[in-house]
């Protein structure tokens, strides 16, 4: 049975990747209250081969992660799979999830992400050349289709190249992340493949997640898990508390602060704001509020923030 398989026997739901959100200090987050496995930011294959110093950044990770996937992306696939090859001796990652649904044009302008839904052959090699480099599982990230093709005809070649896991967002490359995501879409591509497909869109509330589960497919989170790394809880059944919450938010800080120190606390404390935006907006704290909050520059400052908002009004 394959990684994949074997982690989605298991209750609960995977962190998809986010720009900008989902580094180490978040991921470990998300282990924390039970993510099956979390993927980090898609990172372009030709950077790494070139050896740009943010892109090898984006690889880091926490010695206490224990589920950790990364993401590629690249529109050749000898070049995809040198970087892989890399990657896998460099990062040690559990597998090697590829990036072919990306709908952002400075990424299929290049003929990566989304593009390659419209080049089945190409894409199977690229999952082959992969797997042939690393050794390691292969899971490619999808939507239902981009400008010539649907992901039927892409999703079984990607299967038979040796992808162990297809994970479909429930929208095409034009739509973004407008209107709402088709999972019945999603069941109709599962139906076609004998490996598991995982579905994301909209997951916000238990029952998306339970929709999801009862269509047979594994359920990915991504923007509805920012700001309640809880959630991969609560989708299982599990209570969290109301200090749980705001104790998860400020060991979320402090481990954000250690991660970036390099950069140093301003800069470190800027690339918090989108998570702090997010625990804030979860809290219900007002428009006012959080627009003040995020121009804050002391670490004391957000964490006094979290403490007063996260959990609040739960604790009432």
């Amino acid at each position: 049975m394959s990684f994949f398989a074997r982690r989605l026997q298991e209750e609960g739901a995977m962190l998809a990747p986010m720009a900008s959100f989902t580094d180490a200090p978040f991921r470990l987050q998300a282990e924390r209250f039970g993510a099956l496995w979390t993927v980090g930011e898609m990172v372009m294959s030709r950077s790494l081969l070139q050896g740009a110093p943010a892109a090898w950044e984006l690889l880091r990770f926490d010695g206490e992660e224990s589920a950790r996937v990364v993401q590629l992306a690249g529109a050749d696939p000898e070049e995809v799979a040198a970087a892989a090859e890399l990657v896998a001796r460099r990062v040690r990652p559990l597998a090697i999830d590829l990036n072919m649904g990306c709908p952002m044009p400075k990424v299929v302008s290049r003929g990566a992400g989304a593009a390659l839904l419209d080049d089945p052959e190409r894409a199977a090699r690229m999952v082959a050349a992969v797997r042939r480099a690393t050794g390691l599982p292969v899971s490619v990230k999808l939507r239902l289709g981009n400008r010539r093709q649907t992901i039927m005809e892409v999703a079984p070649a990607l299967q038979e190249a040796g992808a162990e896991l297809l994970r479909v967002h429930g929208r095409t490359a034009s739509q973004r992340y407008g209107g709402r995501a088709d999972w019945e879409k999603i069941a109709a591509v599962a139906a076609l493949l004998r490996i598991p497909v995982v579905g994301s869109g909209d997951v916000r509330h238990p029952d998306d997640y339970r929709r999801g589960r009862a269509l047979g497919l594994g359920v990915a989170l991504a923007r509805g898990a920012l700001g309640r790394p809880w959630f991969f809880a609560e989708i299982r059944g599990v209570p969290v508390s109301a200090r749980e919450k705001k104790e998860a938010a400020l060991a979320h800080l402090r481990a954000h602060l250690n991660w970036y120190a390099h950069r140093g606390e301003a800069r470190a404390l800027r690339a918090f704001r989108g998570h702090l935006a997010g625990y804030l907006a979860v809290a219900g704290a007002p428009a006012a509020e959080r627009r003040r909050a995020l121009l804050g520059e002391s670490a004391a400052g957000v964490a006094a923030v979290l403490e007063r908002w996260v959990g609040a009004s739960e604790a009432t």
